[in-house]
């Protein structure tokens, strides 16, 4: 399930007032381009400090310290591998209005970090540079140090800081700047620079190994109504986002195309916040205190956390979990709180994330909406308030009155239904005011104790309701078997089912109908490597029922409607199990199956051909005995859809 834990300190910084103020924070402590989930290192520019070097296991520690001048400020900073065994820490300060870029090439910190290299020297190279970097950006792989500096210039340095190239982006004002790479690994970035009136400038830039030109201009846009100022703007999967007020704008690249707008009703205006993204369509928002892991796609809240013993939490950097969440959904952030008091003190704190499934599942009633939805009352959506029905039920009197039921079906239905003002025997919108948990778990094990052989109409009701107590679940199909109505009903509408029963039965159900729908909740509720897991994990897996009826003749329409999707599940259980799990008269079988679909692609194939040859020879002049060349780019008269094989 999605969830913040409570952050963990990392480092005391020093007091330095500009560090305890939320506006500079993030300029001030700019952490370099490395974390990612699985990270052990965290390098982190301290303005008038150092340039910092932190283990985070077992024990957060700092590993390494570059000392810098206590009138300096760290603007942007950067490490990568340079050399076999050595990294290149490369970082911008500004002290009054002297600029300078710096490079450090020393060997990389080991994991036991016993020794800490405090003041230790390495090889360095030291430039002036005509204004504040914004950023900088090691590409190792290149051999390249991009710089980007406030003035609009991208500069182009070797490791031992020689300029190599210079471009100017036209726009003085440089805000923002994020580089990253496509799935060919071809390197961008792009500008954001204020412009005078609420506008902002946009250029999108590729960047390539090529000395003599570098760099190319992809686009340039002017954005009407966008202060940079007023904003916190991050790229995320061909994505930007911008935060402004209460409400977040997304733009879609290269042309900076704007999407749609999602509101944050729950966000206090005026709050001092930070935004960053945390995974695909997911994304961190700290407001004062507290902290929001949000669903950007379905508009939620996936988890909240109130940090009291703070004054404010801001995010300066996240680990991002790339699209596939089944590998891996746990990550973390790095932020800087600041405590309460006169004499508050600011520290580095480690912030873990679990991003979740990434399914709708994880959304689902946690709309923006809803939160604080247990301060407000429901109103009415009729004016005539004599139609209306109230929606307060003595759940322990409705217990009571069903204990005093015990074995009877009739008059237990009977003070179920009506007490609980429910019209149909399965769960329909109406009755969402049936929600409290504890009475659906009492009233489901009052079933449990007093029906055996025969069970009342409201377990098939309950069967179908969202709220079906997940602590009754375990061994419900088991429990069932004899009763067949409710057996499917299960299967089909019960949440939380394990996914071993759920398999069990399915290997060993003879029933194809029953057969088809364990499959397709299988298929529903589970990714592919769940599935594969569970099957590995059983002694002694019987798939030949399965086969059986997957390759059956007997194919119905659903069926035939749904044979993708059994195909999909035959192959993830015979890639887990292997063919020599199967028996001789299975392999057979299937053999002999997949020979006879083959044969059908032959007969259709040839018939294409055929059909093929007739319309070649329809083109011939009928004059000069020759084919017609046809010209470039004609389109035949008849397509593989129109046959009617």
């Amino acid at each position: 399930m999605p969830s913040i834990s409570q952050p963990f300190r990392l480092a005391v910084l020093p007091k330095i007032a500009s560090l305890n103020n939320y506006a500079s924070q993030a300029n001030l402590l700019p952490v370099a381009d490395t974390l990612t989930a699985s990270t052990n290192y965290i390098t982190v520019g301290i303005s008038g400090s150092a340039i910092s070097q932190f283990v985070v296991n077992p024990t957060p520690k700092p590993v390494y310290n570059l000392p810098i001048s206590s009138i300096s400020t760290v603007t942007a900073s950067d490490v990568a591998e340079s050399t076999a065994g050595n990294e290149l820490w490369c970082y911008a300060l500004q002290a009054n209005k002297t600029f300078s870029i710096n490079c450090v090439e020393k060997p990389a910190s080991s994991a036991p970090a016993t020794d800490s290299h405090f003041g230790e020297t390495h090889t360095s190279n030291k430039i002036a540079v005509a204004d504040r970097a914004v950023s900088i950006k090691v590409l190792g792989l290149m051999k390249t140090i991009v710089v980007v500096l406030r003035s609009g210039l991208v500069q182009f340095y070797d490791f031992s800081l020689k300029l190599q190239f210079s471009y100017d982006s036209s726009y003085k004002d440089v805000q923002f700047v994020q580089h990253f790479s496509n799935e060919a690994n071809e390197q961008f970035v792009f500008l954001l620079s204020d412009v005078e009136g609420s506008k902002a400038s946009f250029k999108l830039l590729k960047i390539s190994a090529n000395l003599a030109l570098p760099i190319k201009e992809l686009s340039a846009i002017i954005l009407e109504n966008f202060s940079l100022k007023d904003s916190s703007v991050f790229y995320q999967f061909g994505n930007v986002y911008r935060l402004h007020g209460t409400s977040i704008d997304i733009y879609s690249l290269p042309y900076f195309q704007h999407i749609h707008n999602i509101a944050l009703p729950f966000l206090k205006e005026g709050s001092e916040t930070s935004f960053k993204p945390i995974s695909k369509n997911r994304a961190l928002l700290t407001s004062d205190n507290h902290i929001y892991l949000l669903d950007l796609l379905h508009n939620a809240i996936l988890s909240h956390r109130e940090l009291t013993h703070l004054k404010t939490f801001q995010l300066l950097s996240t680990a991002i979990i790339p699209g596939n969440f089944n590998a891996n959904n746990e990550t973390m952030a790095v932020g800087v709180s600041v405590k309460h008091g006169a004499n508050s003190t600011s520290s580095l704190d480690i912030v873990n994330i679990d991003v979740g499934t990434g399914t709708l599942k994880d959304s689902v009633g946690k709309g923006f909406s809803l939160r604080n939805s247990r301060d407000r009352h429901l109103q009415p959506l009729l004016e005539d308030s004599s139609d209306v029905e109230t929606h307060e039920f003595n759940y322990d009197q409705i217990l009571k009155d069903l204990k005093k039921a015990k074995g009877n079906i009739g008059k237990f239905d009977s003070l179920f239904f009506k007490k609980l003002g429910i019209k149909k025997d399965y769960y329909t919108e109406s009755d969402r005011f049936v929600n409290g948990q504890e009475f659906l778990r009492d009233v489901v094990s009052i079933i449990y104790d007093n029906f055996d052989t025969e069970y009342p109409k409201a377990l098939p009701y309950l069967l179908t309701h969202p709220l079906f107590p997940k602590s009754h679940t375990p061994g419900i199909l088991q429990k069932l078997k004899d009763h067949p109505r409710l057996f499917k009903q299960a299967i089909v509408t019960c949440p939380n089912l394990s996914l071993d029963e759920l398999l069990q039965e399915l290997f060993t159900v003879i029933n194809e109908e029953i057969c088809l729908d364990l499959s397709l909740r299988i298929l529903q509720d589970f990714n592919k490597e769940a599935i594969k897991e569970a099957i590995k994990t059983k002694s002694k897996v019987d798939v030949n029922n399965f086969i059986d009826f997957v390759i059956g003749e007997n194919v119905d329409e659903d069926r035939l409607k749904n044979k993708p999707r059994l195909f999909q599940l035959l192959g993830l259980i015979l890639d887990t199990v292997g063919l020599f799990a199967l028996t001789e008269e299975t392999l057979a079988k299937l053999s002999e199956y997949i020979e006879r679909q083959l044969s059908v692609v032959r007969q259709n194939v040839e018939l294409f051909h055929l059909l093929e040859d007739k319309n070649l020879k329809s083109t011939i002049n009928p004059f000069q005995g020759e084919a017609l060349v046809p010209t470039e780019g004609s389109i035949a008269a008849y397509s593989v859809e129109q046959l009617e094989l």
